[in-house]
């Protein structure tokens, strides 16, 4: 099966043609969130928070298709032995909108925790309690600095990669596997 994400324009699109409050990484945010806590998260209970048009508009049943190859792709991806999980993100956008989605990610992470049944996140273990914690913050920044390009690109994939391997970090902290590895 196909493991790699949509494309980000594609799905922003599809979910501006809907009429969706959520980006695309916004969108992708809130499903990580969500499965980060529960795998076992139907992609109906999803799309019914992300997408809230009439299910007979043409427009809302393709965001509804498009949604559902990317949140697949995204169980698929957090759960992979290779770790290739990867976060939607507009990789041939200018830093400005890259920044802003990689906000609005976090954004929707934390929303994805809220949906997903997380009331306190002290009850959080550590390691994940710390990180979504700064999930949070990094959405809620205000302006970032981005006067040095270089800098900036460099700190902001540094980010993302912090946000990639935290999202791998709590999906095996809240599911731990289920079977032991056996070595033969």
């Amino acid at each position: 099966m196909n493991d790699v994400l949509p494309n980000y324009f594609s799905i922003n699109n599809a979910l501006e043609r809907a009429e969706s409050d959520y980006s695309a990484a916004e969108a992708h945010g809130i499903a990580c969130g969500m499965l980060a806590i529960k795998q076992t998260t139907e992609p109906a209970q999803w799309l019914k928070q992300v997408v809230q048009g009439d299910v007979n508009n043409l427009y809302v049943q393709e965001a509804n298709a498009e949604l559902s190859k990317l949140f697949t792709v995204t169980r698929q991806q957090m759960n992979g032995a290779d770790l290739d999980f990867e976060l939607l993100m507009p990789d041939d956008a200018a830093l400005p909108e890259r920044v802003d989605a990689m906000q609005e990610w976090c954004q929707g992470f934390g929303l994805g925790l809220a949906v997903a049944g997380v009331k306190d996140m002290k009850k959080l273990p550590t390691d994940s309690r710390e990180w979504a914690e700064d999930v949070v913050r990094i959405g809620s920044a205000n302006d970032l600095d981005l006067d040095d390009a270089e800098e900036s690109e460099e700190a902001l994939a540094e980010i993302i990669e912090y946000l990639r391997v935290g999202v791998l970090m709590m999906n095996e902290e809240m599911q731990p596997m289920q079977t032991p590895t056996q070595i033969h």
